[in-house]
């Protein structure tokens, strides 16, 4: 991808103009546009993909953003009172040789205003979650900084619903998706509980007659509902978005970008824009020379096992690197990592699974490629796979195992197999779960040494019987406590001896949900070059920009709260209105 050089007299060329034009359609590129819009600008969307929605469509959706006006009333249940300057500490330890203090500071100050916003001035809606920050070690993290976005309908949409980007079909129940941590408990409930499974079969009603009344589901949660809300308002508001339409080059005018050239489904484009454009394209999970050259070596091997949006091949990237910005890996975790585990029978994304839930579960034990433990398993993701890189670092790809026993699996599943009494045989044929009569069997099918297996499962049964992981303290704080299991009557909620046969395993690899290295930018989400001076007219968001905390994942929604922060920031700055 390259620069388009021309003089000012060129401007004529263009074969449309606007303000600003913003590239991607996810959560961060959608808010640029959307207060772009609402401060008077005229505003293009270009979308490579047939679809709009990125990957913030098939995310959580959560939003970690301090200072929320949804977090007081959580603090006041929760006795738990918090500040800017405290979750600024916060941020800036555990960014720690990686902190940008500039850019830390505008997050802070612009990310409560954004909320404010979008409650105001679009159809996005969130609520205050309770959920533990990603280290509750530290004595500044609190458990009252994520929000969630309000569920929705796709009838708002119209007949643009379709081009909304499908769930993953793999995280699925039946055709449903599942909203928040309380429903996803209801349905882990519902095959031993009959106040589940009542409350499950409700829902499941109401999902199947809407798919037969409209030919799908209009229900969305999470990050599509964020997405819909987004984009139904920049679609009342007559702002386009041009799907199928990639950015091939950047237009440059006596040193500003002034636009961009796409290919669309009418052919080559010239696309002028007077005040800039917006990287928002998703970062780099699907580029796999840029992941080889930014990632650990043991973290990939050129297949991408991710969750993140297949169209997020590191556009963002090249097109700013072709005028003068600088991409950087300069930070502590190139990816927001995610460990996921691949169906052997099943090609491209719908093959992988992020493990979400099994791992952290009492009934769990998680060993590198020596059988032994190599860290907490009730970690964040975004702790967790490290440690695993670190297990596996004497092979040329990580990975790990996921164990558990019956009792374990027939509760909660593991990877894509349903707990109890969904069926788990196509799983075992495939080779995606493998099930063992014993350790010593379980150690024969993974290739693992048998007496050290036995050992590391010893030690830990030995553990969990008394509710004290003398390895690595699982269970021992508030985060691990939240993705525990809450009906467990031992005296750890995530620890539980494994000791009933059949065993079962399944091999997780480092994966990630996007990527933390990215376009250098300052505190208004401008491009920056070597010198770290301004790239006129150019701006980068979401996960094109390089990670505001250093490559560290404070905590959930701590990917699209930065995201859409800066898109407001870019947005704002565009129109003029921040200096």
């Amino acid at each position: 991808m390259q620069a388009t050089r021309q003089n000012a007299a060129s401007q004529q060329g263009f074969d449309k103009t606007c303000d600003l034009l913003v590239v991607g359609s996810g959560g961060g590129a959608l808010t640029a546009a959307v207060t772009a819009k609402r401060a008077g600008l005229d505003v293009i969307v270009t979308e490579k993909m047939p679809y709009f929605g990125g990957t913030t469509a098939t995310s959580g959706g959560m939003l970690w953003i301090p200072g929320n006006h949804h977090s007081p009333a959580l603090q006041d249940r929760l006795d738990e009172p918090d500040s800017l300057d405290v979750a600024r500490r916060y941020i800036i330890e555990e960014a720690g040789n990686y902190a940008d203090i500039d850019r830390i500071d505008a997050y802070i100050k612009y990310g409560p205003e954004m909320i404010d916003f979008l409650e105001r001035e679009s159809h996005v809606r969130f609520f205050g979650q309770e959920y533990p920050d990603y280290n509750m070690d530290h004595r500044d993290a609190r458990r009252t900084r994520s929000l969630s976005p309000v569920e929705y309908s796709t009838k708002h949409l119209g007949k643009n619903a379709l081009k909304l980007k499908p769930e993953l079909k793999q995280l699925l129940f039946l055709g449903f998706a599942v909203g928040s941590s309380v429903e996803m408990k209801q349905f882990f409930k519902a095959g031993r509980s009959p106040k589940a499974f009542a409350g499950v079969a409700v829902k499941m009603a109401r999902h199947l007659l809407d798919t037969a009344i409209h030919g799908a589901p209009r229900r969305v949660v999470r990050g599509r509902a964020l997405i819909t809300r987004l984009a139904q308002t920049l679609f009342e508001l007559e702002v386009p978005i041009l799907l199928s339409s990639p950015v091939v080059e950047l237009i440059v005018e006596d040193g500003v970008v002034r636009g961009a050239v796409i290919e669309g489904p009418e052919g080559r484009r010239r696309i002028g824009a007077r005040k800039g454009v917006v990287l928002g394209s998703g970062g780099f999970p699907w580029d796999n020379k840029r992941r080889a050259e930014a990632y650990p070596a043991n973290a990939q091997d050129g297949t991408p096992r991710s969750v993140a949006n297949p169209g997020n091949t590191g556009d963002g990237a090249r097109l700013a690197e072709s005028v003068g910005g600088v991409f950087s890996a300069e930070i502590s975790n190139a990816g927001a990592w995610m460990p996921t585990s691949v169906r052997p029978d099943v090609q491209g994304p719908d093959a992988v699974w992020p493990h979400l839930v099994d791992r952290l579960k009492p009934g769990f034990i998680c060993v590198s490629p020596s059988a032994r433990r190599f860290g907490n398993e009730s970690a964040a993701y975004s702790a967790f796979v490290p440690m695993m890189l670190e297990g596996a670092k004497d092979v040329p790809m990580a990975f790990a195992w996921l164990i558990g026993d019956k009792q374990a699996v027939d509760r909660w599943g593991i990877g894509r197999v349903r707990p109890k009494p969904m069926p788990r045989k196509s799983f075992i044929k495939s080779g995606y779960l493998i099930e063992a009569k014993s350790i010593e069997d379980l150690a024969r099918k993974t290739g693992l040494d048998a007496t050290q297996l036995r050992a590391t499962v010893e030690r830990f049964n030995t553990d969990a019987r008394v509710g004290l992981d003398t390895e690595f303290r699982r269970g021992s704080n508030a985060y691990d406590a939240y993705q525990g299991d809450d009906d467990h009557t031992g005296p750890n909620l995530c620890l539980a001896p494994l000791e009933q046969a059949p065993y079962y395993a399944i091999k997780m690899y480092p994966g990630e949900i996007g990527t933390f290295a990215g376009i250098r930018t300052d505190r208004y989400a401008r491009v920056v070059d070597e010198a770290g001076q301004p790239v006129q007219g150019l701006y980068a968001v979401g996960n094109d920009q390089l990670n505001v905390f250093g490559g560290a994942y404070p905590g959930a929604g701590a990917t699209l709260g930065p995201g859409l922060t800066f898109g407001y920031v870019a947005g704002r700055h565009a129109a003029g209105l921040l200096d």
